[in-house]
């Protein structure tokens, strides 16, 4: 194996790591989004589909969002 071999897997590994990372971000992003949606009265159906998520999902945040806790991850 080459430098030059190492160096194109080190970057790969740092690139996956970043998409990750924003992966990561999205999906709180969305997750607020949806909480704060909830909060304004808006219908959970809607929301779910909106978000691209089952309405289990939307309803579990919407129960967490009732008691005050840790945010409830997708």
């Amino acid at each position: 194996m080459t430098n030059d071999d190492l160096q194109k897997i080190r970057v790969a590994a740092a690139d996956k790591e970043d998409v990750e990372f924003e992966l990561d971000r999205a999906e709180l992003v969305l997750q607020e989004a949806v909480a704060e949606a909830l909060v304004h009265g808006e219908d959970i159906a809607v929301v779910a589909e909106l978000a691209e998520l089952p309405v289990e999902d939307v309803a579990k945040l919407a129960a967490q969002e009732a008691t005050p806790g840790s945010v409830l991850p997708f």
